[in-house]
């Protein structure tokens, strides 16, 4: 499961048992909490961007011996 399908999993059990969602709504959120996620989704973007583009340079550097090859 992705984690918008988690997501979407657990706000449709919270609507369909009101105590668990009344228990989800009086717990405060922190300001060290929403700091806390937004780091770890910062984390996760750079590392998957640095995938990525690792990636691609793998792909241009196959690529341009391959276009080397077919020319001599």
């Amino acid at each position: 499961m992705n984690l918008f399908e988690i997501a979407l999993a657990n706000c449709i059990t919270a609507t369909r048992h009101p105590d668990k969602r009344q228990r989800l709504d009086t717990r405060p959120s922190t300001k060290r909490g929403i700091v806390t996620r937004l780091a770890v989704v910062a984390v996760v973007l750079s590392v998957a961007i640095l995938a990525l583009d690792a990636a691609g340079q793998r792909y241009e550097q196959q690529l341009a011996i391959a276009v080397a090859a077919t020319r001599q």
